[in-house]
């Protein structure tokens, strides 16, 4: 497997505008705050990783793109240490909020960009690390830094196919490919391959149907684009008429379905 090959293809087109992104994820982090249907006993990706995993308590988890922590929090009860990593810091705080009101005291929330991140010190120093349908894995590199902070056990979650019935039109304004067919899967694969592991894949469909004020999707949508392009005045103008328009009693819904690939993947000992 040439390595260098993915690492010059697979490269991060989500930049343009680092700021905006972060406000867009900051904007929605009380909209993602402790949810208890993300548990071990339902939740069909901690289901996963517990069929995969023997989950003990001397091991250390590190969640990269943690978001509110859902995730973090679900496995505190089963594991040693949790580390939650996202460059939102409301999504943070949130985080942060949740485990102090639940006591639990094994979670640590760190505001961090994880495509930024040269910090060694996490390096080897996981038992388990895993990234659930975060951007915070977005090229070879952000790739390769979560495969070296585990010592065990990894496992990724993307979409790879994914058609959001709003946004997709909105990226069409912007001159994106409307299409969400995330060629990164493809690309972790032969990395995990290149690195001498032997990845394993699981598949889910997932339905989603979010609603958010008016105010609140032009600020998401337009957040989200412009992390990946530069927005004209003139565009921004256009998005803002097209929400307005399909909005309802103001509101904008929208259903967004996808399939999600997940790859874990085991450290030779």
């Amino acid at each position: 497997m040439d390595l260098e090959y993915i690492r010059n293809k697979w490269t991060n087109g989500m930049q343009a505008d680092m700021a905006a992104s972060i406000s867009t994820w900051d904007s929605v982090a009380e909209n993602f705050v402790y949810d208890d249907r993300v548990n071990l006993d339902e939740d069909s990706f901690l289901l996963l990783l517990q069929d995969k995993v023997n989950l003990t308590e001397d091991m250390t988890v590190l969640d990269v793109g943690c978001g509110a922590g859902a995730y973090s929090i679900a496995l505190a009860h089963k594991v040693g240490k949790v580390v939650g990593v996202d460059y939102s810091p409301k999504m943070i705080e949130a985080a942060k909020r949740t485990a102090a009101q639940m006591g639990i005291d094994n979670v640590e929330f760190l505001v961090r960009d994880w495509y930024d991140l040269s910090d060694l010190s996490f390096e080897g120093q996981f038992d388990l690390v895993f990234a659930h349908n975060t951007p915070a894995i977005v090229d070879y590199g952000s790739f390769v830094k979560m495969i070296r902070s585990s010592r065990r056990y990894g496992l990724l979650c993307k979409p790879a196919r994914r058609t959001d019935e709003v946004f997709d039109e909105l990226r069409k304004m912007a001159g994106l490919n409307a299409q969400h067919f995330d060629t990164s899967v493809a690309y972790a694969f032969d990395t995990l391959w290149g690195h001498g592991l032997n990845p394993e894949i699981f598949y889910q469909d997932a339905v989603w149907q979010p609603s958010k004020s008016l105010e609140e999707a032009e600020k998401w949508y337009l957040g989200r684009l412009k992390g990946s392009i530069a927005i004209s005045e003139k565009t921004e103008n256009q998005i803002k008429e097209y929400l307005r328009a399909v909005s309802k009693d103001g509101q904008v819904e929208e259903t967004i379905q996808s399939t999600l690939v997940n790859l874990f993947w085991e450290v030779p000992q």
